[in-house]
């Protein structure tokens, strides 16, 4: 297993098709985006937030950039952090009051919906 995997599988349980891509076709743009993310990925002591709090930030990052399935990702990886059904619409309902109700249209909805889904069946 390569670094990639490795970081990836323990963040959010595999790498995404996008980030493969990257890695296969512009190597050494993948390798600054790979450091850089193990970087924000750094728990306490050498980082700051703990692990559910990163989580909740991605979540809201990227609904409010419409990628959902960057934020289902995280979402997945929010709930085993430790993250609440409730934490998660909370601050999604703080993304709508700056950026609107189109954010949550185009994808807050489906990450409520996964996260509903993942509760209901024991998986969050």
């Amino acid at each position: 297993m390569d670094e990639a995997d490795r970081h990836f599988g323990q963040t959010i349980g595999g790498v995404p098709d996008s980030v493969a891509l990257l890695q296969r076709h512009a190597p050494e743009a993948f390798a600054a985006y790979l450091m850089a993310r193990e970087a924000a990925y750094r728990l306490p002591p050498e980082g700051h937030l703990p692990l559910a709090s990163k989580e909740l930030v991605f979540i809201v990052l990227d609904v409010v950039a419409g990628h959902v399935e960057g934020a289902i990702a995280h979402a997945e990886a929010g709930l085993r952090a430790g993250l609440t059904p409730g934490q998660i619409m909370e601050a999604l309902s703080i993304a709508i009051l700056i950026h609107g109700h189109q954010c949550w249209a185009r994808a807050g909805a489906a990450v409520m919906r996964h996260v509903e889904r993942m509760t209901a069946t024991g998986e969050g």
